[in-house]
């Protein structure tokens, strides 16, 4: 007993007199267990949960019915596709990643800021976050961002491998993706929308069959095109839901063939909802080259520039901020105007910017306006998404496989939740990160 004594207490003399860093290192955790050996992430673009909950799709739902469903999943505002795949690899509201909407936006000087439509490589750099595929590949690991529309990428920073569907996909599909006909059928246009996910799907599987990569992440966007082309609520937008629910089969069999699927998690998740709109009323017309232009501002006097964050929402940069709460009036007297929100006290605003997650200084438009659902912005489509409506802003979250629990049904996640929780899967820190989501702990097998 007295030697016991002895040497703890010539232990506690060693920690005393240890420089301070060495006692934090002894008492630092250690780190988390690894869940899985691989996280694959599956981005149904556009994809509404209630319609994929009706829809036949016997894949998704057994992978639900394994694992654990959050009914009441939600995106990040603006809900749009450029910012939600940023929060979706950072874990960050846009207010903290920095990527706030638009295929550019205005910075503090009223200079035009590239998103990465034509570069989504060099808009990396505007990223104010890490993403979980640095901290992967910092501790060894080896990912892929599969990217559909190309600006996806802005969000891949540390990725080892990527894919830019706008360069590798079939030029032709790829160019009537928005569009309700090809070629003068809608048949077509559909199925040119379907080949698309499966294109992608394709290129994808070749590098996880020949790299094996521990963090995937792709983005099939055949359910937003349907969307976007046809409205959610028709036939071919649940067609596009099930098409998918077979592509996912494919990936889950390809897993079993290499013999990995055990060892892998599956998480299926989506960048946004969809409203249906009326096509043929339009506001602010892409047409416009004046820059798409609101004509009540304009015939104010008030120089403005109105950004594309979602065709249910738009930015709005007012040059002289002393005319901010004079446009919010303005705005307010439009049909159209569901909310306004914005950062200056005096706008009278429905809410705050801040109050999103949505503010990032120097960055951020001056107002963001939700559109009512009887109205498309700039472009004549049937379907949008971008507001803070509950269709927009809902969307599925399932877990399912290794390290996952079954059964589960859950409540309240975020998009945000989706970083830390992948990193927590394969035993990496998700502090690394500084997200503003959680760890889903309830879902994981304990």
């Amino acid at each position: 007993m007295k030697l016991r004594r002895r040497a703890a207490a010539a232990l506690i003399l060693i920690l005393a007199s240890a420089p301070q860093g060495a006692r934090r290192a002894a008492a630092a955790p250690p780190p988390p267990a690894r869940l899985a050996d691989h996280v694959i992430v599956v981005m149904l673009d556009g994809c509404r949960p209630d319609i994929l909950r009706r829809a036949n799709a016997p894949v998704l739902h057994a992978l639900a019915a394994a694992g654990t469903t959050y009914l009441r999943a939600r995106t990040i505002y603006p809900s749009q596709t450029r910012v939600a795949f940023v929060s979706l690899p950072t874990g960050a509201y846009p207010g903290s990643h920095g990527i706030v909407g638009g295929n550019e936006v205005k910075d503090a000087g009223w200079q035009t800021v590239p998103m990465g439509d034509d570069d989504p490589i060099a808009a990396q750099a505007l990223v104010a976050r890490p993403t979980f595929f640095e901290a992967a590949t910092a501790a060894g690991l080896t990912s892929l961002y599969a990217a559909m529309k190309g600006y996806e990428l802005v969000g891949a920073r540390g990725a080892t491998w990527t894919i830019n569907g706008k360069k590798t996909l079939n030029e032709a599909a790829y160019k009537t993706r928005y569009d309700a006909t090809a070629e003068g059928s809608a048949d077509l246009a559909a199925g040119y929308k379907q080949s698309l996910s499966r294109q992608l799907l394709t290129q994808t599987l070749e590098i996880v069959r020949d790299k094996r990569p521990a963090l995937v992440v792709v983005n099939l966007g055949s359910v937003d095109y349907a969307g976007h082309s046809f409205g959610p609520e028709g036939s071919r937008y649940r067609e596009a839901i099930e098409f998918l629910d077979g592509l996912v089969g494919d990936l889950l069999k390809a897993l079993d063939e290499m013999g990995i699927r055990a060892r892998t998690t599956v998480i299926v998740s989506a960048d946004h909802g969809f409203t249906d709109v009326d096509p043929t009323r339009v506001v602010a017309p892409a047409s416009d080259a004046g820059g798409h232009r609101l004509g009540d501002l304009s015939s104010r006097g008030i120089e403005h520039y109105v950004s594309n964050t979602g065709g249910a929402s738009m930015g709005v940069y007012v040059r002289d901020k002393a005319r901010i709460a004079e446009a919010v009036a303005a705005l307010r007297a439009e049909p159209w105007c569901e909310a306004v929100y914005c950062e200056d006290p005096k706008g009278g605003c429905d809410l705050s910017l801040r109050s999103l997650h949505d503010y990032f200084p120097g960055r951020s438009p001056d107002l963001m306006v939700d559109l009512d659902d009887d109205v498309a912005l700039n472009y004549p489509q049937a379907g949008q998404h971008g507001s803070l409506r509950h269709e927009d802003m809902a969307i599925p979250l399932i877990l399912s496989g290794a390290g996952v629990g079954a059964g589960r049904v859950e409540g309240e996640a975020r998009l945000v939740d989706v970083a830390p929780t992948v990193l927590r899967l394969l035993g990496l820190p998700p502090e690394g990160l500084r997200p503003d989501g959680r760890v889903l702990e309830e879902a994981l097998r304990r």
